[in-house]
C-alpha cells in the first residue's frame, strides 16, 4: 500500500467504542440448538435404484426388439427383385 493511502486510512478509520447494546447482545447470546444433520443414507439410495431398475425392466419386458431385424427370406426376395 502506498504511504499516502496508509496515512489517509489511519486518519479516517480511527478506533471507536462499540455501543453498549451490542456488548449486551453478545454477552447474553444463546447458543443455537444443533439438530442432527439429515443424511441420505446408502441403503435408501440402493433401494431407490433397485426399485427404479425393476420398474424399467417391468415396463420394457413386454416390448419386442424389432428395430434393425429383417427375416432372411424377405431380404433375399427383395434382392432378387431389385437387381439390375
Amino acid at each position: 500500500m502506498s504511504d499516502w493511502l496508509d496515512l489517509e486510512l489511519s486518519e479516517q478509520l480511527a478506533p471507536v467504542a462499540a455501543p453498549d447494546e451490542l456488548w449486551k447482545r453478545i454477552q447474553n447470546a444463546r447458543t443455537p440448538v444443533r439438530r442432527a444433520p439429515r443424511v441420505f443414507s446408502l441403503p435408501v439410495a440402493a433401494a431407490a435404484t433397485l426399485i427404479l431398475a425393476g420398474a424399467l425392466w417391468f415396463m420394457a419386458r413386454g416390448q419386442q426388439q424389432t428395430a434393425g431385424f429383417r427375416p432372411a427370406a424377405a431380404h433375399t426376395e427383395c434382392a432378387l427383385c431389385h437387381t439390375v
